[in-house]
């Protein structure tokens, strides 16, 4: 089978637009947790969440805003991977993909917790009952691939997943089958959501969200915060990707897993039963052992429930090794941006195969570090370290579990 790298990363976060400023942001200890304006939060259990600046609420027949967040990151991956400048025009892009076999026929796998719901909101409050493409584009579930596919001249294999908060790492999964099994020598891997009144009114009824700050592994924690973004991370068949002369090599992507709880709807299975298959299935599909996994970007919620669950499984997979292993929570400085979590996550973690770097857990203090979450993460600081396989985990309500195994190039 191929192996397969990563040429382009693509990203839209509360930090910022681009992949290189969510990293900076998250090496700095940067929060980008603010109040939410685009809708009335005074009924819900926090006023604050992750909110991605300069995407208004779509007016009727316009594309939703986390499917305009998505194009943008969608643009700067591609833009990456092909050598073109950051922010080409549409035409040059699509005449690089055309200029290109591989690219031309490219597969596109996007993940999402709630597609484009603004623009459905848009469409209710406006009384648009007309079931025109415009109407509908922008808020079906399927659109954003659609929308990649038509923009860019993408003619590969098309999926949409939606399997709750562990969509983008899932994505990312089935990418790089894609090109594994010889499906496509490239292929495209979206997580995108984002934050609208009807939205946020379901995750402040699940009662997962904290109605202070978030804060991983602390005695303190009381739920997470959720927030909004887009991610993109093109693979690509190293073979095709050398013989076209790619610019970067960001990584290798050496194995990944899915599985379910099967327990609950929301609530995690208490003994990580799942999480340690899930684990233990994924480094052997990547042929890596335990002991040689330097980095776990975990999922990392801020819940009491997931953060101990988690640590749980870490500490049986790997044993006498799991409280030493730097492990990080993204979802501290940007919180929880659902079905774009894993591919967002996923590029965090690429740049700390890069950079030899795990950023600071923010929320988390030494003095409250929760006994029952003995890991290795960093306080205060973002810690050095020598990186050169990492663990992603992600998970999802109704017990859907993702993970990759990423590698430096």
């Amino acid at each position: 089978m191929p192996d397969v790298v990563v040429t382009g990363m693509g990203c839209i976060s509360p930090q910022g637009r681009g992949a290189r400023t969510l990293w900076d942001g998250l090496v700095a200890g940067r929060s980008a947790l603010k109040p939410i304006t685009l809708f009335d939060v005074s009924a819900f259990r926090n006023a604050s969440a992750g909110v991605v600046d300069g995407y208004d609420a779509p007016a009727a027949g316009e594309s939703a805003r986390s499917v305009r967040m998505l194009s943008d990151a969608t643009r700067e991956a591609l833009c990456d991977a092909l050598g073109l400048e950051s922010g080409a025009e549409t035409a040059a892009i699509r005449a690089a993909v055309s200029a290109s076999k591989g690219f031309a026929a490219a597969g596109i796998v996007a993940g999402t917790n709630f597609g484009g719901m603004s623009a459905a909101e848009t469409a209710l409050v406006e009384g648009k009952s007309d079931l025109t493409k415009a109407n509908l584009g922008g808020y079906l579930f399927g659109a954003a691939g659609e929308i990649l596919a038509e923009t860019y001249g993408l003619c590969g294999p098309r999926q949409n997943l939606s399997l709750s908060c562990a969509s983008g790492t899932a994505a990312i999964g089935l990418a790089f089958d894609l090109i594994r099994r010889g499906r496509a020598d490239v292929a495209i891997a979206c997580g995108y959501d984002e934050l609208s009144l009807y939205i946020y009114a379901g995750l402040s009824a699940l009662r997962a969200m904290t109605p202070e700050t978030i804060r991983p592994f602390d005695l303190r924690r009381k739920g997470t915060i959720f927030s909004e973004g887009a991610g993109v991370l093109v693979l690509e068949n190293a073979e095709h990707a050398a013989k076209r002369g790619a610019k970067k090599i960001y990584a290798r992507v050496l194995g990944r897993f899915m599985n379910n709880d099967a327990y609950h709807m929301t609530a995690p299975e208490t003994e990580a039963i799942g999480i340690k298959a899930l684990m233990r299935a994924a480094l052997k599909d990547a042929n890596v052992a335990p002991e040689q996994i330097d980095h776990i970007n975990l999922h990392a919620t801020g819940t009491p429930y997931n953060d101990a669950i988690e640590t749980k499984a870490v500490l049986d997979v790997f044993g006498e090794r799991g409280p030493s292993i730097p492990v990080c929570s993204v979802k501290s400085s940007i919180g929880h941006t659902m079905g774009a979590a894993g591919v967002i996550e996923s590029i965090a973690a690429i740049h700390s195969l890069n950079e030899k770097l795990v950023p600071p857990v923010l929320g988390l203090e030494a003095e409250h570090k929760d006994p029952a979450c003995n890991l290795n993460a960093p306080i205060g600081a973002a810690l050095k370290a020598d990186i050169r396989t990492v663990l992603k985990t992600s998970y999802g309500f109704g017990g859907t579990n993702a993970a990759v195994v990423l590698a430096s190039a």
